[in-house]
């Protein structure tokens, strides 16, 4: 009997200590694939775009423009969109005070869409496709023209542009216009009138005689004194068909529209943030100085607070009969600051499996421990009694 009890207890401590290592062992092996797992890239297919590609081509360019109005002088960049084909074609600005037309850079307008473009969320994944099933996936001085009643203050050559800076009335601007190759259509001719009669100033931009048509035209700046941040686009009415714009505002604060043909057009806001707070520093020399970039660099003492400006990106489509008012723009400090993202789904995986899967066999592995040690704990127990029976 003396015997039969020792080789029962020298049983169960046999089973107690192979139940002790396979749950230390288990409890290691929660612990490697928690504490020393590596991410695998995953595509999230369906939410990942280019923002590079998609926002930078050519054709995005010519409906793009960057606003910035700073101690009383408004700076616009503008794309140009027109005809390509011959050199004769007009595009007519207008400004409420003469301006400044000087050229720009392609890379400004690049730079500023995509310092705003989708910034990549990581979203970590511990599971990955079910391992057990088949299937995966991944300026010059104003000079009066005699006898036409037109105020030429500007007439130059700007890049491959031939421009030209006109005040006066708009029968007057019309037959300068005319005379001198700039060609208008008679549905944008007649919407001279009322700036004309607001006393606002002309700038005429048309291709060179010399000028090579074809690839990728620079844009134009355009720099005028103004009381407000304002976008001409009264003579979008003269159009045919949906206009579609990107318009790109900087200042200290969120920026919203105030003219009162807002209510007319599809207007979305999809970036309200200051780019260089979320990993952007400002290499483009225009976006450098209207940023207040280089100045704050250059000069001691003043604060890095004075260097951020918030960016406001205005999305805007409407048919032609709504561009009513021009654009004007104010403060809207009460505005959530909007930063849009693309997700990409990282796999979290330990010896190229899962990390979830493998917790889930581990858990399994670890539940049949437990049932085999209780199973034999509660043998041993009866075998104790019979012994003793």
């Amino acid at each position: 009997m003396n015997d039969d009890r020792r080789l029962l207890d020298a049983l169960g401590r046999g089973r107690r200590r192979l139940l002790a290592v396979a749950l230390t062992g288990m409890l290691v092996l929660a612990q490697l694939l928690l504490g020393a797992a590596n991410p695998a890239g995953a595509c999230a297919c369906g939410a990942f775009f280019d923002p590079v590609d998609q926002r930078t081509d050519a054709g995005v360019l010519r409906e793009t423009a960057i606003l910035s109005l700073d101690d009383g002088v408004e700076t616009i960049i503008m794309g140009l969109a027109l005809d390509g084909t011959r050199t004769g074609s007009t595009l007519l600005m207008p400004t409420p005070s003469v301006p400044e037309v000087s050229a720009a850079s392609s890379g400004t307008l690049r730079e500023m869409q995509t310092a705003t473009a989708p910034r990549e969320e990581v979203e970590y994944d511990l599971w990955g496709d079910n391992p057990f099933l088949a299937g995966s996936g991944a300026p010059g001085g104003s000079a009066p023209t005699g006898g036409t009643g037109v105020t030429v203050h500007e007439q130059s050559r700007v890049g491959d542009y031939d421009v030209a800076v006109l005040e006066g009335g708009a029968d007057s601007v019309r037959t300068w216009l005319a005379e001198n190759g700039y060609e208008l259509t008679d549905s944008v001719s007649v919407l001279l009138d009322p700036y004309a009669e607001e006393g606002w100033v002309f700038t005429a931009v048309r291709y060179a005689a010399d000028a090579e048509l074809g690839g990728e035209m620079e844009p134009l700046r355009i720099d005028f004194p103004s009381d407000e941040l304002v976008y001409p686009m009264r003579f979008s009415q003269a159009a045919t068909q949906r206009q579609s714009l990107s318009l790109f505002v900087l200042s200290d604060q969120p920026m919203r529209r105030t003219d009162g043909s807002v209510d007319g057009q599809r207007v979305q806001r999809p970036w309200i943030a200051d780019p260089t707070l979320w990993d952007w520093d400002w290499s483009d020399p225009t976006l450098r100085e209207l940023t207040g970039t280089a100045a704050a660099e250059a000069a001691d003492g003043i604060e890095d607070e004075t260097r951020h400006r918030i960016v406001t990106e205005f999305d805007i489509s409407g048919e032609p009969g709504s561009f009513s008012e021009d654009f004007t723009f104010g403060p809207d400090p009460e505005a959530d600051h909007v930063v849009p993202t693309y997700t990409v789904t990282e796999i979290v995986t330990f010896a190229g499996f899962p990390v979830g899967w493998l917790l889930v066999a581990a858990g399994v592995v670890t539940a049949l421990a437990l049932i085999v040690a209780a199973a034999s704990l509660a043998s041993a127990r009866r075998a104790r009694r019979r012994a003793r029976g």
